[in-house]
């Protein structure tokens, strides 16, 4: 999934402009500002599934500027300093693979999309637990990579 972001920054005759981070859903897209305490702000992101484009786009930083101006309108006076495209790991179900793969010895520890940071903790543990036993542990089992081969599987005529 790409996301694209922008940072600006807030010159000291407009401090502080925000003291703590804001989420909102604005016209039905999820948008954030981040107060940095070097006079960063940072506004995010987008969400497209576009492959491994990484190019930053005027339609991307109009949606961000526009939604940011909902929530905060002073905003489009700040100067534009940065702007970025990232992907994040996804897969085809929205969850992640963890765990062994069809190759002997591969296992996966990916696609927490937009949770990475937050799945770290379980995610390691449920490693550790593979890598050390050989299995996964049962919270982890539905999200075996292998879970996709099984549902071709199943979807094949007998």
């Amino acid at each position: 999934m790409k996301g694209q972001v922008l940072r600006l920054t807030v010159p000291r005759r407009y401090a502080p402009f925000l003291t703590r981070t804001v989420r909102a859903v604005v016209r039905g897209s999820h948008v954030y500002l981040v107060p940095r305490e070097n006079g960063e702000l940072v506004v995010g992101a987008t969400s497209e599934e576009l492959g491994w484009d990484t190019t930053v786009t005027a339609g991307g930083v109009y949606e961000l500027l526009r939604d940011a101006h909902e929530l905060v309108p002073g905003i489009t006076e700040l100067p534009l300093t940065e702007t970025r495209a990232g992907l994040r790991p996804g897969s085809p179900d929205n969850a992640p693979l963890l765990g062994p793969t069809a190759t002997d010895g591969l296992l996966l520890a990916t696609g927490h999309y937009r949770n990475g940071v937050l799945l770290t903790p379980v995610t390691g543990d449920a490693m550790a637990h593979a890598l050390a036993t050989g299995e996964l542990p049962d919270e982890a089992r539905p999200f075996t990579p292998r879970r996709f081969h099984a549902a071709a599987l199943s979807e094949q005529p007998a």
